[in-house]
């Protein structure tokens, strides 16, 4: 057998030299730039840590300082052409029928203040105020938020600060407050929540006397479809109750029955007073803006019944009755919406379940998920900073 002969070829060797020649200058450089590369990175680290440290800072110094003083204008009397005298007793009618205080109050009171005043309906991409006399006090805190921040920030960043409330979760019927642009999606943000000044809330209790558990243990070992027609009925009081309750919170918010019947209580000398068309220049001033008022609140709002002439303690309870009916009704209608196909599986599961502990923990499980839609009494507040 012939033997092979090798050809030499040296040129191998040399392109493999040159590879780890430059591997070896790799090497080298990443030796000499890594520090930097590091140092680059510790720079962004601490930069983000600190606009962190920063934004929480922020928002705490925001809400906590005070506004020596903070004032709007009172809109219906722009709106329904009201001029009053400078020796008129309705010197603040906003803060007479509210009693709210206008110096040396918190941002975070300023805020609280503005989501309880300005609830609005928002319906079509449309914005409808409740309580009409209010409107400019959502522009003054922006302004007086946006101050504050540009001094802080000193140009050093972008802002935005989101205020929110929903009496109910997902209800067209909130209030909201945005300054500043909108963020960007990596923009650094600060979480908090202030509670609202609300003189009634719907009670946990109150809600769990519809569905007991003397009615559950009655009703244990009857037929399915006595568990299914009385589990049914008590989450359907349940959610009665609570869209009651809360109508009777935002009703007492925008309709200032108590104001109402202090009009009343100040004419010693009849038990009704008299409201004259809301036009009329030779009408009380304090009785225009009444006036006013009750028609925004019953026709323009609400869509109730004619104005009254006159104004006692017996229509002021009708008024406001009707009110409370209304809100109830839409309330309730949004919550079963809502819920109904969550409540159903809850009471099959309820009627299938052979243990009354089990029951209950269901019952208790949905009873709270509708609690939790109406107990919205805080504000969430988030500030982003870029």
């Amino acid at each position: 057998m012939p033997k092979t002969k090798l050809i030499e070829d040296q040129r191998a060797f040399s392109s493999t030299a040159d590879a780890l020649f430059f591997l070896v200058l790799i090497s080298i450089a990443t030796v000499i730039i890594m520090p930097s590369i590091m140092a680059e990175r510790q720079y962004d680290a601490a930069a983000y840590t600190a606009t962190q440290d920063f934004d929480t800072h922020l928002l705490s110094s925001l809400l906590n300082s005070n506004v020596d003083e903070f004032g709007y204008e009172i809109t219906p009397l722009a709106i329904t052409g009201i001029t009053i005298p400078e020796n008129s007793i309705v010197n603040d009618p906003i803060n007479t029928m509210f009693r709210r205080q206008q110096h040396h109050r918190t941002f975070a009171d300023m805020i609280a203040e503005d989501m309880v005043l300005t609830l609005a309906i928002d319906s079509n991409g449309t914005t409808r105020y409740i309580n009409p006399i209010a409107q400019e006090h959502k522009e003054q805190t922006s302004a007086a938020i946006a101050s504050y921040l540009d001094k802080r920030i000193g140009g050093r960043y972008e802002y935005n600060l989101q205020a929110n409330w929903e009496p109910v979760e997902d209800y067209p019927l909130k209030s909201s407050i945005s300054v500043g642009i909108t963020p960007p999606y990596d923009a650094i943000r600060q979480s908090s929540r202030i509670t609202l000044p609300l003189n009634t809330r719907t009670s946990r209790d109150e809600l769990f006397v519809n569905i007991n558990d003397s009615i559950l243990e009655g009703v244990h070992n009857s037929s399915n479809t006595t568990k299914f027609s009385t589990y049914h009925e008590a989450f359907n009081n349940t959610i009665e109750g609570a869209s009651t309750s809360t109508a009777e919170l935002i009703t007492d918010i925008v309709f200032p029955s108590e104001y109402l019947r202090s009009l009343i209580r100040q004419d010693q000398s009849t038990e009704n007073v008299f409201i004259s068309n809301p036009q009329d220049e030779n009408e009380d001033p304090e009785m225009l803006v009444a006036a006013y008022m009750l028609n925004y609140s019953m026709n323009t709002t609400y869509g109730t019944s004619s104005m009254p002439a006159e104004l006692n303690n017996s229509i002021i309870s009708i008024i406001e009755k009707e009110i409370i009916e209304r809100n109830q009704q839409s309330i309730a209608t949004h919550l079963h919406n809502d819920m109904d196909q969550k409540i159903n599986e809850t009471v099959s599961q309820m009627i299938n379940s052979t243990d009354t502990n089990t029951t209950k923990e269901l019952r208790n499980v949905q009873v709270e998920e509708i609690y939790g839609k109406v107990n919205n009494g805080y504000v969430d507040i988030t500030i982003s900073i870029w």
